[in-house]
C-alpha cells in the first residue's frame, strides 16, 4: 500500500500532532512513525493537493507508533 508522509505546518504550530500519513483509505495525524523499508522524499516546484512540497512516499510497511504526546 502506498503511504504519502508530511508535515501539516498548521497543526505543528499550534501544538497538535502533525504528521500526516495518507493512503487510499484516509489520512492519520501522528506524532511519530516508523518507515519499514525504501522511501522516497520528494521536494516539488508544484504542491500536491493538500498544499505539501515535501514529503515522503513508500510502498513499504509504516508503523503508526504514537498518535498523541503521551505516547511519543
Amino acid at each position: 500500500m502506498k503511504h504519502v508522509i508530511h508535515v501539516h505546518q498548521q497543526k505543528l504550530k499550534k501544538g497538535e500532532p502533525a504528521i500526516i500519513d495518507r493512503t487510499y483509505k484516509g489520512s492519520t495525524h501522528l506524532t511519530r512513525v516508523q518507515i519499514h523499508g525504501p522511501c522516497e522524499i520528494i521536494h516539488s516546484l508544484t504542491p500536491d493537493h493538500c498544499g505539501a512540497r515535501i514529503w515522503i512516499e513508500t510502498d513499504g510497511p509504516v508503523t503508526h507508533v504514537a498518535n498523541n504526546w503521551e505516547d511519543a
